[in-house]
């Protein structure tokens, strides 16, 4: 089942980010204050990359049955596959911080009768508003990137304290030393990486989209027994589909905002200007040797069985 098609999933006109400044909308702020959260984006995104994010998320062991908690579940894109996956018998919990995101899920919910039961609501991955052990796994797609490296271990220990032992902690996010751009200095990303996290005033998402790598890491200093972690290359060629060109042409221009705002070297800027300018023949996006490419690491782990007395 695929429910999710770009011309249902872009409900442009109930977007709560209209009211919104242009700089949060430049931005794909939902009403966190987080950039590249609100629904519409996160769409694009869901949908340009589906075969790739299927797969990663039904690598994770989840089975059939299972109680499971979506955490920072954005506008529901993984719900039906999760439903699918866990089938009639199954659970799940979607929690999420912007009370907007979690309006458009209960919304979408109503439409699409998935096969499981599935409750949402709003909550922090900080506190998570649920008992001890009370789930058999927990799904996080693209959510730690949001945490910094001092409130990270806290997350993780959250989300540990509600899965039951024996259960699964599965993490999937990015790391942007792996994107690449062509045709294009192969180190034009590179350079935007370095400058995001070597600036005085380093922000924890520039921190945490580069450290999808490190994941597995992450999740056994957490207590995490037979963890493993499995990396995947998106790669998209010219010419693109219209959901990738949209894919590109949203996040390139964003990404080409940061790198004013970073300081990345001036011969690096001429290159992201030209990609705020749809109908550039400069413009990357419309070269018809166009190739990019984005990294996504999924890390499970398995919270460890209690030591009987």
């Amino acid at each position: 089942m695929r429910p999710l098609r770009l011309a249902m999933l872009i409900e442009r006109k109930e977007n709560l980010m209209v009211d919104r400044q242009p700089e949060a909308r430049e931005k794909h702020m939902s009403s966190t204050g987080m950039v590249l959260t609100e629904v519409a984006w996160l769409d694009t995104h869901f949908e340009a990359c589906y075969p790739e994010y299927k797969m990663m998320l039904y690598s994770t062991g989840m089975t059939a049955g299972w109680h499971v908690l979506d955490a920072g579940c954005g506008g529901g894109n993984y719900l039906p596959l999760l439903a699918d996956l866990l089938g009639p018998t199954g659970r799940i919990a979607a929690l999420d911080l912007a009370p907007e995101n979690i309006a458009v899920v209960k919304k979408r919910l109503a439409a699409w009768n998935l096969s499981c039961s599935v409750s949402a609501e709003v909550g922090t991955l900080i506190a998570l508003p649920y008992p001890d052990s009370y789930f058999d796994a927990v799904w996080s797609a693209n959510v730690m990137q949001y945490f910094g490296d001092v409130e990270l271990p806290t997350v993780l220990k959250e989300l540990c304290r509600v899965v039951r032992p024996g259960g699964l902690v599965a993490l999937k996010d990015v790391d942007m030393h792996l994107m690449r751009l062509y045709p294009a200095d192969p180190f034009l990303v590179t350079h935007l990486c370095e400058a995001s996290i070597r600036g005085s005033n380093v922000m924890a998402q520039s921190q945490g989209s580069l450290r999808g790598q490190e994941l597995r890491r992450w999740l056994e200093k957490a207590g995490l027994e037979q963890v493993w972690q499995k990396t995947t290359l998106i790669e998209r060629w010219a010419p693109l589909q219209p959901v990738e060109r949209q894919l590109f042409s949203v996040g390139l221009t964003y990404l080409a905002q940061v790198a004013e705002e970073r300081g990345v070297p001036e011969t690096d800027l001429v290159t992201w200007r030209s990609l705020c300018d749809a109908t550039s023949p400069e413009n990357l996006v419309n070269h018809p040797d166009f190739y990019a490419c984005e990294g996504q690491v999924v890390a499970v782990g398995r919270v460890a069985e209690t030591v009987s007395g």
